[in-house]
């Protein structure tokens, strides 16, 4: 019987990014733009690990290299728009945006190029279930990090830094809550509970929405007194 979890993660993951578009459009920023990608790419990353189901399509080489780099870009997109948060320190985002922009084609290109493992003890690519990671690939493994843990560094580091120069600021609470558990998902198979990684993902999403819509609310200008 095919897993369902992923279907549940990509309806909140689209979900939000529907609604950080409608607030991008409205506001205009930068990292909200940022944000609205992440989210989306980590719906389209659910709605791919639902096709790799065995009873659904089953893994493909190239749906499962299509699938493997969405699990580690949005993380280090979600970072970089938290740094953006930064108003004082704008050269922190710049460097780590050119860091990010070179990582992701790093990631996507070894992806893309790196032979499969198949099959990886005893167990064919085609017969894995949605939360496969990437243990048939192996290069991705040695790429990926270089957007998942400087993402969730800034993430997680971000969201504090936020709320500790400012305790006003308590979103920055809800950020480094949502990079933690953007954080336990990756982690979920190695704890014994693969199929957490969608669900764990989905509450990940939803917390780190909250915090995207209280941040924007509290910088968001304050109206000007109207004129006599």
């Amino acid at each position: 019987m095919a897993d369902y979890l992923p279907l549940l993660t990509a309806v909140v993951a689209f979900a939000l990014t529907l609604l950080l578009g409608m607030q991008y459009a409205r506001r205009r920023k930068l990292h909200q733009l940022e944000w609205t990608v992440a989210l989306g790419l980590l719906g389209l990353a659910a709605v791919l690990a639902f096709l790799g189901n065995p009873d659904v399509l089953g893994w493909s080489e190239g749906l499962y290299k299509a699938y493997l780099p969405l699990t580690a870009l949005p993380v280090g997109l979600i970072g970089l728009g938290v740094l953006q948060l930064f108003r004082d320190r704008p050269n922190i985002a710049r460097y780590y945006a050119y860091f990010w922009i070179a990582t992701a084609i790093l990631v996507v290109v070894v992806t893309a190029l790196a032979p499969i493992r198949d099959p990886v003890d005893g167990v064919n690519l085609a017969a894995e279930g949605p939360s496969v990671g990437g243990r048939h690939l192996p290069l991705f493994g040695a790429v990926s990090w270089l957007q998942t843990v400087p993402g969730a560094v800034a993430f997680i580091g971000g969201g504090l830094y936020t709320w500790w120069k400012a305790r006003a600021r308590r979103y920055g609470l809800l950020l480094a809550l949502g990079g933690i558990l953007f954080t336990v998902a990756g982690f979920s198979s190695r704890l014994g509970f693969p199929g957490g990684f969608f669900l764990i993902t989905a509450l990940a999403a939803v917390v780190t929405f909250l915090g995207f819509v209280w941040s924007v609310e509290h910088l968001a200008p304050a109206p000007s007194p109207a004129k006599a």
